[in-house]
């Protein structure tokens, strides 16, 4: 009989013939999915996809990329999020822009510092 661990559908089989004749099962298991955005769900670049075990080995810069949110956040959400909270600063900071009417957007405040818009308001 085969190994338990080898009996679930999460392995994948591969027959093989051997040059001895006889045929052979080989057991491999699947990749896992390829990394997603968090927020738009858009593929993301520069995270491998392979076998935990292997991406283990990886060094630190090869896991991820090395700016904000890498491996969370594409780089049009990144850039939304960055000028989301830029916006929000100035109209804080500056009484000249105070009348500026910004509505707060939720799906990218769950990426920023949790108390970040109160921490602002204080600033003053």
């Amino acid at each position: 009989m085969v190994e338990r661990r080898l009996r679930s559908r999460s392995v994948k089989k591969t027959k093989k013939k051997t040059p001895g004749g006889e045929t052979r099962v080989y057991y491999k298991r699947g990749k896992p999915s390829k990394h997603k955005c968090g927020r738009c769900g858009k593929l993301l670049y520069g995270t491998p996809n392979d076998v935990p075990s292997r991406i283990k080995k990886l060094s630190k810069s090869r896991k991820k990329p090395s700016r904000a949110y890498g491996g969370n956040l594409c780089a049009e959400c990144l850039e939304r999020l960055l000028r989301y909270q830029t916006r929000f600063e100035v109209k804080e900071r500056y009484k000249e822009y105070s009348d500026l009417p910004l509505k707060r957007d939720l799906t990218l405040e769950k990426y920023l510092a949790q108390g970040w818009f109160r921490e602002l308001s204080k600033g003053e």
